[in-house]
Formats: structure tokens, sequence, C-alpha cells
């Protein structure tokens, strides 16, 4: 009986210690692989800098496909897409930290009293939490106001 349970014991562990051992290969190769260098140091003037070029282009292209569009192909003052593009509803779909929510006319309501430039000029410097552009930077005055425009028309 014991010579059995020893035997049992001893095959067990064999057993295990070969899916550890298949277990550390594969971690081995998915870290190699993570860790692989992504591209390689070309001076000017060295042959490899033609492949860098081609690469690049290569690059530029897929990025072009991607799904998200540019901010060029946002059409120029498309307020609801630029509000998409924003991330505007990420605080004011909920009414987040203060936002008046988008569609919500009660909300609105004081702050339509004060007319649309005050809108605008707290939607470009920042009101609140909001900070200037609400964080977008990279959008233009004209572009924000666009986005206001959106966000007021979807109160009628």
């Amino acid at each position: 009986m014991n010579f059995k349970c020893i035997l049992g014991g001893i095959v067990a562990f064999g057993m295990l210690s070969g899916v550890v051992l298949a277990d550390e290969e594969a971690e081995d190769e998915a870290l190699a692989e993570r860790l692989a260098p992504v591209g390689r140091l070309c001076l000017q003037g060295q042959e490899c800098q033609r492949a860098v070029t081609q690469h690049t282009a290569a690059d530029a292209t897929e990025a072009a496909a991607s799904d998200e569009p540019s901010l060029e192909e946002v059409a120029q003052y498309d307020g609801e897409a630029l509000y998409a593009k924003a991330s505007c509803g990420a605080c004011h779909a909920a009414g987040i930290a203060g936002a008046p929510a988008t569609g919500d006319s009660t909300a609105w309501t004081a702050r339509l009293a004060q007319g649309t430039e005050k809108l605008y000029a707290n939607a470009i410097n920042g009101i609140g939490a909001m900070p200037p552009k609400g964080g977008r930077f990279n959008f233009s005055d004209d572009e924000i106001k666009a986005i206001v425009d959106y966000m007021i028309d979807e109160l009628e």
C-alpha cells in the first residue's frame, strides 16, 4: 500500500513538474516577445535610413485608415462630431461635477440667461471643475463655440 502511494506521488510530481516547466517556457517566450526591440537606431547617411523612411510611410498610411477621424476629417464646425471627439459627454451626459447635462433645459436656464457670449467664454476659459476648452487645447475657439452651439441646440 505504501509503495503504491509513493509511486503515485512520484508520478504526480513528475507530471506536475512537466506542466510547470511548459508554463515557464511559454512565459519566457511571451516575455522575450514583449521585450523585443521595436526599431533600430540609424544615423543619417547610413543604409538603414531608407528602411526607416519606408516604414514611416507605411505607418502614416495605416494611421490614415484608422477608425477614429482626425480633426481635419471632422466637419470643420460640426458641433455634434466635435462634442463626441472632445469627449464632452464624459461630464455633460450625466451632469458630473456641476456640468449642465446635455439636453437638460432646467440645468441650462440660468446659464442661457447670461447670453451665448458668456457661455462661449466659460467653455473657452474654463469654469468650475471644467478646464479651459474642456482640456482639449488642440481645439480652436471656433470649434469650442460649435460644441456650445450644439449643446444649446440639444435643448430645443
